[in-house]
């Protein structure tokens, strides 16, 4: 799959039409989270520069089965995932998430392999904590849920989401 240009815009793209699709087929809720920014400068009403304000959500928030749950979506084409590209305040709120009983995941895609993978934040933060910030490939395969596209675009998580609910 070539991907879209700004990185991390292919699949949150995917993800707005999966969560279309589960709201027209009353599936679930979802709601993308806008990014808080502050303009530092415009150019021809564009923003040239900004920093992130302080937030505390990610990127998507939802209520499936009468759960809440929380996830960050984030793209990478190296052969591992850098968790340094989940921001302190992400981080915090996932925690908090998984503390009141709620569910927080990532969705990560891997745009050298053009797979996508769900994985359980506590089972990612557990392996960060003892290893190291940048986790492998090869270790989503065998702690992370693979998900696929199927042929309407659909990125179809939530079979694998009830794994995190049981």
């Amino acid at each position: 799959m070539n991907p879209i240009k700004n990185q991390g815009m292919f699949l949150e793209t995917l993800l707005n039409i999966t969560h279309q699709k589960y709201i027209d087929n009353n599936d679930c809720v979802v709601s993308k989270i806008p990014t808080n920014i502050l303009p530092i400068s415009t150019k021809n009403n564009q923003i040239t520069n900004a920093k992130f304000k302080n937030s505390i959500n990610c990127d998507y928030i939802g209520v499936y089965k009468g759960i809440y749950f929380e996830f960050e979506a984030k793209e990478t084409y190296k052969d591992y995932f850098d968790f340094h590209l989940i921001r302190k305040n992400q981080n915090e709120k996932m925690k908090l998430v998984t503390s009141n009983k709620g569910i927080a995941f990532l969705i990560i895609y891997f745009g050298n392999y053009e797979e996508f993978f769900l994985v359980n934040y506590l089972t990612l933060i557990t392996w960060v904590n003892k290893n190291k910030k940048t986790i492998p490939y090869e270790w989503f395969l065998d702690n992370a849920y693979q998900i696929y596209l199927d042929s309407e675009f659909k990125l179809n998580y939530l079979p694998k989401l009830n794994f995190l609910i049981n």
